[in-house]
C-alpha cells in the first residue's frame, strides 16, 4: 500500500459512520423538501418589481410556513455539508483546511438564511398586509415605502447568504477534487456550483432579484443538486465501509 491510500484508510476509520450517516440523509431530505416549498411559494409576478410581487404575496396563505419550511431544509442541508467537511478536515494539507473553512462558512451561511427567512418569511409579510389594507392613500404612500425597504434588506441577505453558500461549496468541492476516498468529479461539480453562488450573489446585490440572477441559479441549482445527492451517496456509502 503506498503512503496515500494508508493516510485514506486512516483517515476512514476516524470518521464518525453515525455522523456521516446523519449527514447523508439530512442533505437529501433538505434538499427534496425545497421542491415542494418552491412550487408553493409565489413567482408569477417579477420578483423586481416591487408593486406586483407585493399585491402576489399578499394573497397568499402559506407565505410563513413555506418560508419556515425553506430555513429547515437549509437547515439540513447546512447540517450535511459541515458532517462532510468534518470528514474532509480530518485529511493533510490543503484538502484538510478547506474542509475546516467550509464548516465554518456553512455555519455562517446558515445564520445569515434565518435572518433572510425572518425578515422575508415574517416582516415583509406584515408590512405588504398592512400596504395592502390601508385605507387611505397617504397610509398606503407610508406602508409601501416600509415594505420596499424591507424588501432592500432582504436582497441584501440573499446576496450575502448566496456569498457564503457559495465559499462553502467551492471549500469543500475543492477538497474532495483534491482530496482522496470521494468521486473526484464530484467536487469540480461543487466547486463549480460555488463559484456559480458566488456570481449569483455579486448580481442580487447589484441589480437584486433579477432576470440575470435567476437565469444564472438555475443552471447552477441544477450542479448543485447533482453535487448534493452524489455527495449524500459517498458519505453513505463511506459509513458503511468504515471499521467499528
Amino acid at each position: 500500500m503506498t503512503a496515500d491510500t494508508i493516510q485514506s484508510v486512516d483517515t476512514a476509520r476516524l470518521d464518525s459512520p453515525a455522523l456521516l450517516r446523519l449527514g447523508a440523509v439530512a442533505m437529501v431530505v433538505g434538499l427534496l423538501g425545497q421542491l415542494p416549498l418552491g412550487a408553493l411559494h409565489p413567482h408569477e409576478a417579477y420578483a423586481n418589481d416591487s408593486a406586483a410581487a407585493f399585491h402576489e404575496y399578499a394573497h397568499s396563505h402559506d407565505w410563513v410556513v413555506v418560508h419556515l419550511g425553506q430555513f429547515l431544509g437549509v437547515l439540513l442541508v447546512a447540517l450535511g455539508l459541515v458532517a462532510m467537511a468534518r470528514s474532509l478536515a480530518r485529511q493533510r494539507d490543503l484538502p484538510g483546511a478547506l474542509g475546516v473553512v467550509g464548516a465554518v462558512t456553512a455555519v455562517v451561511s446558515v445564520a445569515v438564511f434565518a435572518v433572510q427567512m425572518a425578515v422575508d418569511g415574517v416582516a415583509l409579510k406584515a408590512a405588504v398586509d398592512a400596504w395592502v389594507s390601508a385605507p387611505g392613500a397617504t397610509e398606503q404612500e407610508v406602508a409601501y415605502r416600509v415594505a420596499e425597504s424591507i424588501r432592500s434588506v432582504e436582497k441584501g441577505l440573499s446576496a450575502l447568504f448566496n456569498l457564503t453558500n457559495g465559499l462553502t461549496l467551492l471549500c469543500l468541492g475543492v477538497a474532495v477534487g483534491l482530496g482522496r476516498g470521494r468521486p473526484r468529479w464530484l467536487g469540480w461539480a461543487g466547486a463549480v456550483s460555488g463559484l456559480g453562488l458566488v456570481a449569483v450573489g455579486v448580481l442580487t446585490a447589484r441589480t437584486g432579484f433579477s432576470r440575470e440572477a435567476t437565469s444564472l441559479m438555475l443552471p447552477t441549482t441544477a450542479v448543485l443538486a447533482v453535487f448534493t445527492v452524489g455527495m449524500a451517496v459517498s458519505m453513505w456509502r463511506r459509513a458503511r465501509h468504515i471499521r467499528t
